[in-house]
């Protein structure tokens, strides 16, 4: 017995210390670099070269001008010449003379910029050279005082302890660097408040503290005295944590190097975390990089590309600037971050952008960090004369902890330090032709090197999607008491037969998603179990339903969501505890649907959902497969997978947005190999190598004020490699736009049907399927499916070699065999004309010529 009860002691002691293990605090010290040019002396630039680019370094701004040697154009980091912009504001004009700026932080949260233009170029706080070929730019940035990692402050019985180990000199030299204070002997002129402020030890023990007229060179051989005796680094993090004011960390200071390689066809711009060094203290909250990079002027003609939905166009000088600037963030709020209301959800698929200028072009991916990343634009005219467009990333991550009650002020809390083995990296790359048309081949060339299964595809017929609605869930009354129970919209039976429908219409290359099929409702309950609706049919039938869409050549993807959790409940395989994400501020991530309406959380209409964190979700798609292959299902149909994000901020076991990315790509490449077919909604470009097919994708912009038009720039870099559809066509808020920009963009059809009357949904939060009625749609939908395969339905393997706008609302897409489509989004005919004669194109309508 006695040696049970030493076990199980050993066991909860073992326990206790490995799920007590916080996330350590990972902060580089700051390095003081320094130009030692001479004013006036002439320094020569340094030019990177290879068969396609050339590469020059001013050495005095740090400024890069990249030159494509095909065309000769040039493209500039910062504005050609050194005459004032009458137009640029103070903080743009330092924008204009920076590579880079930085937004940090205190503990307060209130923010700061600083820009290396001005806080380090001009103070000569930077150093660079060439190695193996890459040219490292490494700055220093604020508080240019040079840290050393000696104690700040040590109590008496911690630095009798290190002086013991050393020599009879160092002693003396320690000796004469720190003074003793004794809070019972004290100077006249010593403030006793002010010491037991910055040093509360005092109250207890005599406390060493580092003179402020310690010479450097003094702070520089102590260093090596106590590292050689012990002092380690973590030690320093420690003291400089405790005292912050003796160390210096009371100042904002950073260190940031860029590194620049030419690869190929690009420039790779690459900022790596490990060399990313700050402060405690103030936190490095934002990164905007390269702001100006191939800025066009108001001499200048041409546009940006921006990853709005499908892409859209902001004209050089277009006078908008009333308008707010562009922003958005690449793959959609962190889910893991919280907010109290969402007015507009806009979120950018792809990480790029790009900039036509006079004829040229220039395209940026991010290929490192792009889940940190927000793209922003702006035009001439507000606060200054140039038109850009850039990417800003979010670095250290923070939020304000609610502790209201307990101080007056706000309280920010922020990760500890940044994720290992990460860096920032944009690509960019000169176009081989010009245009948006040549910015999404450059794109989808880079998603073909990447990911080299996103080879051409062979679709011998118009892709088509149907989602079939099972079950929602409604509160109805049994005995006069309301229950939440399923409400059946088409029964298993039901939609067996609508397959046979689709079926005996002729339609082929269906893919059939099925929502709402098990555990309850559309929002269905841990997904850790498979429990069919008992109120849709028997086992029995839905395992004929899978059977006809089998004998049908059709695939079935039942649609799972393993991001969000709703109906948690004990013994339901998902621990709120255990598997739930946490936020900067410690608290599980939980939240209801937020209201169109008043944009707040619907917490009395609606259920609470809980996010799961990154490797939740895994096991939970490792537990559901293996059940759902007994029920004969082959393919899964991700919710969230590919249209929404999140990282899991537990400082125990923190895993950054980048590394869930990559999590989640391990497990679909997985599944991409194991046969299993992947259906995603959006199609996130980091899901998209993995899918079998992507539905409601952006195929329009989100109606920014500052953009000029949408252009399809992500299905002309997609098309033939993947089969995609936007919003199923009979949901859409605008049935003849949305028809005519699947048509545009090369989508195939897809469709969202339901056996019962949409009056049943009444008294429901499901109101989104207000146009579901199957016998009401399925006729129209056949004779759209048969009108695509007529036009379509050969072009649907092919890329997209060209697009062109010929007037507002009117544009042409042509492909690899000289099809072109003509589609008129206007309120008038427009007359085509092609090989010499005139096509008439009526309004609201499409052409092809073959």
């Amino acid at each position: 017995m006695k040696k049970f009860a030493w076990l199980l002691l050993s066991f909860f002691t073992i326990f206790s210390f490995v799920s007590c293990k916080k996330r350590i605090l990972r902060v580089n010290p700051v390095t003081v670099y320094q130009n030692l040019e001479e004013d006036g002396t002439v320094v020569e630039d340094i030019i990177l070269e290879n068969e396609y680019l050339s590469l020059r370094f001013l050495p005095e701004t740090a400024a890069i001008i990249l030159t494509d040697k095909a065309s000769g154009a040039r493209w500039h980091s910062n504005p050609k010449g050194n005459a004032v912009d009458i137009d640029a504001d103070v903080i743009t004009s330092y924008l204009m003379d920076s590579q880079f700026s930085l937004e940090y932080s205190d503990t307060t949260g209130v923010a700061m910029t600083l820009y290396s233009g001005q806080s380090s170029i001009l103070l000569k706080a930077y150093e660079y050279e060439v190695v193996n070929g890459v040219l490292e730019v490494r700055y220093t940035i604020g508080d240019n005082v040079r840290t050393f990692r000696i104690p700040p402050a040590l109590t008496e019985e911690r630095m009798d302890a290190y002086l013991e180990k050393m020599e009879d000199r160092e002693q003396g030299i320690v000796d004469a660097s720190y003074r003793l204070y004794d809070i019972n002997n004290l100077r006249s002129n010593d403030d006793q408040d002010a010491l037991l402020a910055n040093y509360p030890d005092l109250a207890k023990t005599n406390v060493y503290v580092l003179r402020d007229n310690a010479h450097e060179y003094m702070k520089e051989l102590m260093e090596e005295f106590f590292a050689n005796v012990g002092y380690t680094y973590n030690d320093y993090m420690e003291d400089a944590e405790k005292y912050p004011t003796a160390s210096g960390m009371n100042k904002p200071a950073f260190n940031l190097t860029l590194r620049y390689i030419l690869d190929g066809k690009s420039l790779v711009v690459n900022a790596p975390f490990d060399q990313i060094a700050y402060r405690p203290n103030f936190p490095f909250r934002q990164l905007t990089l390269l702001p100006f990079m191939g800025s066009g002027s108001v001499h200048d003609e041409g546009f940006m590309l921006v990853p709005d939905g499908s892409g859209s166009l902001i004209n050089f000088n277009n006078g908008k600037f009333n308008q707010v600037p562009f922003s958005v963030v690449v793959y959609g709020w962190d889910e893991a971050m919280p907010r109290d209301a969402v007015i507009s959800d806009s979120k950018a698929p792809f990480p790029g952008f790009g900039i036509q200028k006079n004829g040229a072009a220039l395209f940026c991916v991010i290929e490192e960090g792009a889940s940190y990343a927000s793209v922003r634009a702006d035009v001439s005219g507000r606060n200054a004369s140039w038109n850009r467009v850039y990417a800003y990333f979010d670095i250290v991550h923070g939020t304000s902890l609610d502790i209201v009650g307990r101080n007056e002020r706000n309280v920010y809390v922020f990760e500890n330090g940044l994720p290992d083995g990460e860096s920032i990296t944009l690509r960019y790359t000169p176009c081989s032709s010009p245009g948006y048309v040549g910015m999404a081949k450059e794109y989808r060339s880079w998603l073909q090197k990447k990911y080299p299964q996103l080879g051409q595809t062979k679709i011998d017929d118009t892709p088509i999607a149907v989602e079939i609605v099972g079950a929602v869930n409604k509160t109805q009354h049994r005995l006069g008491i309301p229950f939440d129970l399923p409400l059946k919209l088409t029964s298993y039976v039901e939609t067996e037969s609508m397959i046979n429908d689709f079926a005996m219409f002729g339609w082929k290359n269906v893919q059939i998603k099925l929502n709402g099929w098990f555990n309850r409702s559309v929002d269905h309950s841990v997904p850790t179990k498979i429990k069919l609706i008992k109120e849709l049919g028997k086992k029995k039938d839905f395992r004929n339903l899978v059977s006809a869409a089998e004998k049908n050549n059709y695939k079935l993807y039942p649609e799972v969501d393993f991001v969000f959790m709703r109906d948690v409940k004990q013994f339901s395989g998902f621990s709120l505890y255990r598997d739930a994400a946490r936020s900067i501020n410690r608290e599980r991530v939980q939240r209801y649907p937020f209201s169109f309406v008043w944009f707040g959380e619907r917490k009395m209409w609606g259920k609470l959902n809980y996010l799961s964190r990154p490797a939740a979700t895994i096991r939970m798609i490792d537990n559901y497969v293996p059940k759902a292959a007994k029920l004969g299902i082959k393919n899964i149909a991700f919710r969230s997978i590919g249209s929404r994000l999140a990282g899991d901020y537990h400082e125990k076991r923190h895993v950054s947005r980048e590394a869930s990315i990559k999590i989640r790509q391990e497990k679909l490449a997985e599944l991409q190999n194991a046969g299993t077919g992947v259906l995603v909604n959006t199609g996130f470009d980091f899901a998209v190598p993995f899918a079998s097919v992507i539905t409601d994708m952006m195929i329009d912009d989100q109606y920014f004020g500052i953009t000029d038009t949408a252009v399809p720039f992500y299905q002309i870099a997609l098309h033939g490699l993947v089969p995609f559809t936007g919003k199923a066509i009979n949901l859409a808020e605008d049935y003849t736009k949305n028809l005519l920009k699947s048509v545009e963009g090369g989508a195939g059809l897809y469709f969202s049907f339901m056996k019962e009357e949409t009056s049943e949904l009444q008294e429901t939060k499901f109101r989104q399927f207000y146009a579901n009625e199957y016998d009401k749609w399925v006729g129209d939908a056949d004779a759209l499916y048969k009108r695509f395969s007529a036009d379509f339905g050969k072009l649907y393997s092919q890329a997209i070699v060209d697009h062109r706008i010929l007037s507002p609302g009117v544009t042409v897409t042509v492909y690899q065999d000289g099809t072109e489509v003509v589609v008129n989004i206007s309120d008038n005919d427009w007359t085509y004309r092609s090989g010499g004669s005139g096509l008439v194109v009526k309004a609201n309508s499409y052409s092809v010529v073959k």
